[in-house]
């Protein structure tokens, strides 16, 4: 039988965890980014349909993509970026290979620090076979009001 001593460490760990995880999501908690966006796309091997759709971090180094309908369609792995000035407005930049897009970049209006996706294999192959680097093609949205 474990003693009084080792019952109340647990559960003040059990506490403290759980706070530090609610203090954690707090920081990352934010308004959705709501986006229509004019072609399908990519997310790593994911495809997904031209259509509107919101983005929302969930925590530090990932993001979640909902579609109209509120469904969460994938969690999305992000590493921080930084730009000298806050953008204007919200903007997703893609990376196109002729006729495939793949995301690249999350911007949101006034916040100098972005998101950025990490180019999977996938993208990396599509690139060699349509013997393309690439361009960036950058789609802005209003901020909301």
């Amino acid at each position: 039988m474990k003693g009084r001593g080792y019952i109340l460490y647990k559960t003040m760990l059990a506490l403290f965890v759980l706070l530090a995880v609610n203090v954690g999501h707090a920081q990352y908690e934010s308004q959705s980014i709501r986006v229509k966006i004019p072609f399908n796309f990519n997310i790593g091997q994911q495809r997904f349909l031209a259509g509107e759709y919101s983005l929302k971090p969930l925590f530090q180094n990932t993001t979640i993509l909902r579609d109209e309908r509120g469904e969460v369609l994938t969690g999305i792995g992000t590493i921080s970026v930084e730009s000298r000035e806050a953008p204007t407005s919200t903007k997703l930049i893609f990376n196109r290979y002729n006729d495939r897009y793949f995301l690249s970049q999350i911007w949101e209006a006034g916040n100098e620090i972005g998101r950025e996706l990490t180019k999977l294999p996938v993208e990396r192959e599509v690139s060699k076979l349509e013997n393309s680097p690439g361009e960036q093609i950058a789609l802005t949205f209003a901020p909301p009001h």
